[in-house]
């Protein structure tokens, strides 16, 4: 059995991961959102799969408030 001792940088390093995942996750189901408010209709929204390059472009655009671009 292998013991690791977690030093307070560790749980910082910890700490920030989750946080940018949970931004992460929250601006994208923000652009859910604004594509399902632009939909016209009540039925399900298809979110197109985004290739890294663009999911980091978006992030960028919503974390400084831009509107995302239309799909």
């Amino acid at each position: 059995m292998t013991i690791r001792w977690l030093t307070d940088a560790d749980r910082a390093q910890q700490e920030q991961i989750v946080r940018e995942r949970w931004e992460r996750d929250e601006l994208l189901l923000e652009f859910a959102r604004w594509l399902a408010d632009r939909s016209g209709h009540d039925g399900p929204v298809t979110v197109p799969e985004l290739n890294p390059e663009t999911e980091s472009h978006l992030l960028r655009l919503l974390r400084d408030g831009m509107t995302p671009p239309a799909p």
